[in-house]
Formats: structure tokens, C-alpha cells, sequence
């Protein structure tokens, strides 16, 4: 695939995943969400079991600050010290960007959390949108799609991203499952991750490319 036909599939992914964040931010101030975060609740509810609450805490546990804050330092630490400087940086303005616009989203909207429903213990920030939803998908798709490239040649490899996608999905799920989101939290937190993701790999694109151009006929950032 040409580097030009790339860069359109990523400004359309992030346009797709805009519009769709667009229409959740319509629907919730126009107060048309409840339906579906009822629904959301009542089907959780209905297939709990203990294997799935063990399942999703732990899920759950892999989007949250106090995993991914560590696991960002060390990933940034171990590229700066290869010498992929411009993926490091990527991972940092990942998480950064995605953590301050989730926070200010958060406080604009300051929608209170789903309350006697919860198996976990509610988080005191508020709920709209879900910050597990929109932080966590986008690093974690980055991360894939950085693994895919490098071991490119190894079979496994191509199971890689649509695993990742997967688990970033259940990640999602997870915060409706245990109670701590509405649906509309979550579909919006992570419409707005995806959005971020595919803008991010046209910023690498476009660094890459012109690192490629001016340096080096090889687009690695080493």
C-alpha cells in the first residue's frame, strides 16, 4: 500500500470515528441515552458470573492509571534507549493528550456514575466519558501496531492488531460490566480513542516519511 492511500485510510478512519463520537456528545445533551444505558445495565447484570467479574476486574485493572502510568515509563524508557525516539514520544503524547482531554471532558460534563449497580468500588471522578475507554485503546493500538511492524516477518504477526482490538473492546465492556459506567460513557470514551489512534498513526506516517525523506532512505527512527 502506497503512503498516500495510507494517509486517506487514516484521515477516514479518525473522520468515522469523529462523527460517531459527535453523535454520542448529540445524543446525551439532548438527554436520549437513557434507553440505551438501561439496556446496557440490565444486560450486564444478566450474565454476570464470578469467572466473568474475575475476568473483567482484571481487564479492567489493565486500563486503569496505575497500570498503564508504569508500564508508558518503561515502554518509553526501553525505546529511548534503542533509539526509536519518535515512538517514544508518540507513546507520550498518547497517553498525555488522551489523560488531559478526558479530564477537562469529565469536568465540562460532570455526569455522576451509575450508582447501586457497581462490583467494584466507584472511581470519585465523574463519568462522562469513560477515561478507561478513551485512554487506554489508542496506546494499546499503537503499542500493536508498533509489534506488527517490527516482527513482520514471524507468522504471528498479523494476529497481533485484531487481538489487541479485541482486548481493547473487552476493556471497554469491562466498565459497563462492573457497574462504574453507562454505556454512552464507554461508546463515546472510545469512539474518541479510535478517532486518536488513526490520527496518530498519520502523525508517525507523516514523521516517518519526512525523517525518510531527510535523513534516512529507511523509514526507521533509529
Amino acid at each position: 500500500m502506497n503512503p498516500t492511500t495510507r494517509k486517506n485510510r487514516y484521515v477516514g478512519g479518525a473522520l468515522i470515528f469523529a462523527v460517531l463520537a459527535t453523535i454520542m456528545f448529540a445524543l446525551y445533551a439532548a438527554g436520549k441515552v437513557a434507553g440505551m444505558d438501561q439496556a446496557a445495565i440490565a444486560f450486564a447484570e444478566s450474565i454476570r458470573s464470578d469467572i466473568g467479574t474475575a475476568f473483567f476486574r482484571w481487564v479492567t485493572n489493565l486500563g486503569g492509571g496505575m497500570f498503564l502510568v508504569p508500564v508508558a515509563v518503561i515502554i518509553i524508557a526501553v525505546l529511548y534507549i534503542k533509539k526509536y525516539r519518535v515512538e517514544a514520544m508518540f507513546v507520550l503524547i498518547s497517553l498525555g493528550v488522551s489523560e488531559v482531554a478526558n479530564e477537562i471532558l469529565k469536568l465540562f460534563f460532570a455526569r455522576p456514575r451509575p450508582s447501586g449497580v457497581n462490583l467494584i468500588e466507584l472511581p470519585e471522578s465523574f463519568s462522562f466519558p469513560s477515561g478507561h475507554a478513551m485512554i487506554g485503546p489508542a496506546f494499546y493500538c499503537m503499542v500493536a501496531f508498533w509489534i506488527a511492524q517490527w516482527f513482520a516477518e514471524k507468522r504471528w504477526s498479523s494476529l497481533v492488531q485484531p487481538a489487541v482490538f479485541i482486548f481493547v473492546a473487552l476493556l471497554a465492556f469491562s466498565r459497563v460490566y462492573l457497574g462504574v459506567h453507562y454505556l454512552s460513557d464507554v461508546l463515546t470514551g472510545f469512539f474518541l480513542s479510535m478517532c486518536w489512534y488513526f490520527l496518530l498513526r498519520l502523525g508517525y506516517e507523516e514523521r516517518m516519511g519526512r525523517r525518510s525523506t531527510v535523513v534516512d532512505p529507511v523509514p526507521h527512527s533509529r
